[in-house]
């Protein structure tokens, strides 16, 4: 080791230090200097010459090391500093955790090494749970630093970092083992989270969608939904449930059930939102199949009976979340409304249809009752009389009610929730019951012995027919499928046939063009109104090709079916001449 001349007394008397051996240019520290940068660092210094005798210590050396202050005196050497700290702060602490105690001279042995490395720096907790760096150098000179800094709250963020990076982590890891895709959106609506089934649904990796907003990841029109839907949730707290149609960046099209709540505390909130698909289309054997949830490889599909396709096959058949079968009676005088409620309860799979009024929903419950149909959910637009409400209530039927911009956003939540918390059992299988026939008497000489033929797999739209028959006093038989039309036709031969072109087994358009050819060969044509759902009426043209004389939409109205039994069946004897 290299030897140093010990420092005067001189020198020790007014705390000089020379940080390098230049006797032209030795410059003193004056310890009222020194104690203001140490003030201002929060730091103990402690200095020490090439004999290891203390040439300054600031007073937060007490404050880290609780030893008497005659330990911090000019002078005192470097060994008996550590001795006294060894004493009054390494001893007491490490014999009340009950940890192994070092001898004091080995202690203190290290302790001295440390400072004569030209740099060393250790992090210890003292007695006090505190967390301190001690940076030490020692100058080409001989005097040694010991800089001294409570990094206790460096330590606790160390800690929070890798705590939140753990959470994160796991977040992670449930995330992508959920079995739906996932997305999290913050409060400014741009992506902070996604699954990997959301990446793969979009085809898209997740540095492609992180921090950007929906308008960039969506189609415009699909992205303004979730933005409406989203900020509606964020400013109430009511999670949102729609029915969307999403197309990949592979042009892959998909039915999807959007659910969309938030999470946080106020000022932090998130928005999650999870993707199911929704259903394959109904096979031609007439039974709906409920689709997988998303994944990566989507399942393929059944192939869908001839005529219509896809979403318009059978949109009120299954559910994909177990509605099928389930009715709902909307009640609004609002067109508006009511089409747009109409097609949320479609695409949720639910047997539904409207009135206007209170007296046509009166009449509807009456009649609901009289064949045993159980309602399981009335639907009033909150702007119509509070008399609906109570009208429903005296039924014993749940009623919800809203507004119309909750009709884009929770309608189908509403619905879903009180069907899903419904008990009890569910409503009679259609092959149960029939509204058959209705006559007071026996039909007139050379007349046909009912007057329409309804068409209609839907049994609240049973309802609707029959209710709206009966008013006008004609009479009527009710077939559920497409098979059961054709031989009611062949044997009744029915001067008018309404014909729902959505049927369990073979589709509206399919009976039509079949009875079509046989009465080619008969020479007597039939009259036949096609019976559509307002999101299926770009099919006009198609019905209109297939041989029907007119279509109509639903909902039904007692108007628009007088209008065409007028139009159709103006005098007795029924039928079109040929």
């Amino acid at each position: 080791m290299k030897e140093f001349a010990p420092a005067s007394a001189e020198e020790r008397l007014h705390g000089g230090l020379w940080m390098e051996e230049a006797p032209s240019t030795n410059t003193a520290i004056q310890p009222a200097l020194l104690d203001a940068v140490c003030d201002a660092l929060s730091s103990a210094i402690i200095i020490y010459d090439k004999n290891d005798h203390l040439l300054y210590a600031n007073r937060l050396g007490l404050h880290y090391f609780p030893v008497p202050a005659a330990f911090l005196s000019v002078g005192t050497r470097l060994r008996d500093f550590l001795g006294a700290v060894y004493d009054h702060s390494i001893r007491m602490s490490l014999t009340a955790n009950g940890g192994p105690l070092p001898g004091r001279e080995e202690w203190i042995a290290e302790r001295i090494a440390a400072h004569w490395r030209e740099r060393s720096e250790t992090q210890e907790r003292d007695k006090r749970g505190r967390w301190i760096r001690l940076a030490k150098r020692r100058l080409p000179s001989g005097y040694g630093i010991c800089v001294v800094t409570d990094i206790t709250d460096q330590k606790k963020r160390e800690e929070q970092w890798r705590a939140d990076l753990e959470r994160v982590q796991l977040t992670e890891e449930i995330l992508d083992n959920l079995p739906h895709p996932i997305f999290v959106k913050d409060r400014n609506f741009n992506m902070v989270a996604v699954n990997k089934l959301f990446c793969a649904l979009l085809g898209a990796g997740a540095e492609a969608i992180l921090g950007r907003p929906c308008a960039e990841i969506f189609d415009a029109g699909l992205a303004a939904k979730l933005d409406t839907a989203d900020r509606h949730v964020l400013e109430t707290g009511v999670p949102a449930l729609s029915v969307e149609r999403l197309t990949g960046r592979d042009g892959t099209e998909r039915q999807v059930i959007v659910r969309s709540q938030r999470v946080g505390k106020p000022g932090r909130y998130f928005l999650v939102t999870s993707m199911d698909e929704v259903l394959e289309p109904r096979a031609a054997d007439g039974r709906g199949a409920m689709a997988p949830s998303l994944t990566a490889e989507p399942a393929p599909q059944a192939k869908p009976a001839t005529g219509i396709t896809d979403e318009r096959r059978s949109p009120m058949r299954s559910s994909p979340i177990g509605f099928s079968g389930r009715k709902v009676l909307l009640v609004t005088a609002d067109t508006d409304f009511e089409a747009k409620s109409l097609k949320v309860l479609t695409r949720l799979g639910v047997d539904s249809c409207s009135v206007r009024s209170e007296t046509e929903q009166q009449a509807f419950l009456s009649v609901a009752k009289s064949v045993d149909v159980t309602l399981d959910l009335v639907v009033v637009d909150n702007q119509m009389d509070l008399a609906c409400l109570e009208l429903a209530e005296q039924y014993g039927i749940d009623v919800v009610t809203l507004d119309a911009f909750q009709l884009d956003t929770d309608l189908a939540f509403l619905v879903s929730e009180h069907l899903s918390d419904a008990e009890g059992t569910h409503l009679l299988a259609s092959d149960d019951w029939e509204i058959s026939t209705v006559s007071d008497g026996p039909a007139p000489d050379g007349a046909s012995a009912i007057e329409v033929l309804v068409v209609e797999d839907n049994e609240i739209n049973q309802i609707v027919f029959s209710q709206i028959l009966e008013g006008l006093g004609r009479r009527y038989r009710i077939a559920a499928t497409g098979s059961e039309a054709l031989r009611l036709w062949d044997e009744l031969r029915p001067p008018l046939m309404l014909l729902d072109v959505s049927l369990p087994d073979i589709n509206g358009m399919e009976v039509c063009r079949t009875i079509r050819e046989q009465e080619n060969r008969t020479g007597r044509q039939t009259p036949i109104i096609g019976v559509l759902v307002p999101a299926f009426d770009q099919d006009r043209a198609k019905c209109l090709a297939a041989g029907m004389n007119d279509v109509i939409l639903k909902p039904l109205s007692p108007d628009a079916i007088e209008t065409l039994l007028d139009r159709f069946m103006p005098i007795e004897g029924f039928g079109l001449a040929p």
